[in-house]
This record gives structure tokens, C-alpha cells and sequence, in this order.
């Protein structure tokens, strides 16, 4: 009997891992709700960094970078928008949150950013997460250079539907 239950328990755990693997599957193929009817994507930079750090430049510099890149293959406009700006709570609209903090070390600088979905809706098409913290080496004096491109697309194919496209996910 004892050995009957420990194989209905095995089988029993076997079915129900592989009902969530499968469930989680079908959620990877289904963009988040806050993707649903968005006419455009909007662009929101905010750079901290400590003295000798030109926030506003770097914050400009970074929304061009990840501008350029978020265009590819767009369905949507996309713009980049500043603090303050209305346009963040357009109902047509989704705005990625860049949050980036620059350090420096000696001659060298540290970007560090994530980047998060916004759209004013109800708390059922909230994103709660956005892209995995990244941290990369800037080159020169800006934000430019292969590995911040290289960062920052990563970043943004794990947050734009449309760069997706291998999980199955489309902008509807």
C-alpha cells in the first residue's frame, strides 16, 4: 500500500509540474496586458550620478540610445518624452521607464540600468518587473559604444513584444 501511495504521489507531482510548465508556456506567448491597444511608446530617462557626473546629458545620451534601438521593427511611434511630461499618462500610449545610475571609478565610468513598462491602467495590466539590472562599462564620454548598445538591446528584448517574436509574443 505504502509503495502504491509513493508512485500515485510521484505521478500526481509529475502531471501537476508538467501543467505548470505548460501554464507557464502559454503566459510567455501572451504579452502583458499593459502592451493591449498601445498606439505608442514613449521613452523616460532618469540618470543619477555623484560630482563630475552630467546627469541631463547622460539622461539625453541614454533615451537616444535607447531609442535608436527600440525603433527597430516598431509597430508603434516612438518618442522620447522628459520628467514632467503629460504625455507619460496617455491612455494610448506605453512609456519605458530607463532608471540608470552612472558611477565613477578612477578614469572609468559604471552604468547601471533597468528598464520598466509603464501605462496608466488598472492594477490587472500593471507590469510589476521590467528588463534584469544590467550594469556596463561606458566608452568615451557619452553612452555609446558595442557593450552599452549590446546591454541596452538585451534590456529591450525583454520588455518590447515585438522583440519577442521567439517567445511568440506579438503587439496587438
Amino acid at each position: 500500500m505504502a509503495a502504491y501511495r509513493r508512485g500515485f504521489l510521484a505521478t500526481a507531482l509529475g502531471a501537476f509540474a508538467t501543467v505548470g510548465l505548460l501554464a507557464g508556456m502559454a503566459e510567455a506567448s501572451t504579452p502583458p496586458l499593459a502592451w493591449a491597444g498601445a498606439k505608442r511608446l514613449h521613452i523616460m530617462c532618469n540618470v543619477a550620478g555623484g560630482p563630475g557626473i552630467d546627469q541631463a546629458a547622460l539622461g539625453a545620451q541614454l533615451c537616444g540610445e535607447v531609442k535608436r534601438l527600440a525603433v527597430k521593427g516598431a509597430p508603434v511611434p516612438v518618442d522620447v518624452i522628459t520628467l514632467g511630461d503629460p504625455a507619460v499618462l496617455a491612455a494610448d500610449a506605453v512609456t519605458l521607464l530607463v532608471h540608470a545610475s552612472v558611477a565613477r571609478s578612477g578614469d572609468s565610468r559604471l552604468l547601471a540600468f533597468t528598464i520598466r513598462p509603464y501605462r496608466v491602467s488598472d492594477a490587472q495590466a500593471a507590469v510589476l518587473f521590467g528588463a534584469a539590472p544590467r550594469a556596463v562599462a561606458l566608452e568615451g564620454a557619452g553612452v555609446s559604444g558595442a557593450a552599452a548598445a549590446a546591454a541596452i538591446d538585451l534590456a529591450l528584448s525583454e520588455v518590447l513584444p515585438w522583440r519577442s517574436a521567439a517567445r511568440g509574443q506579438k503587439l496587438k
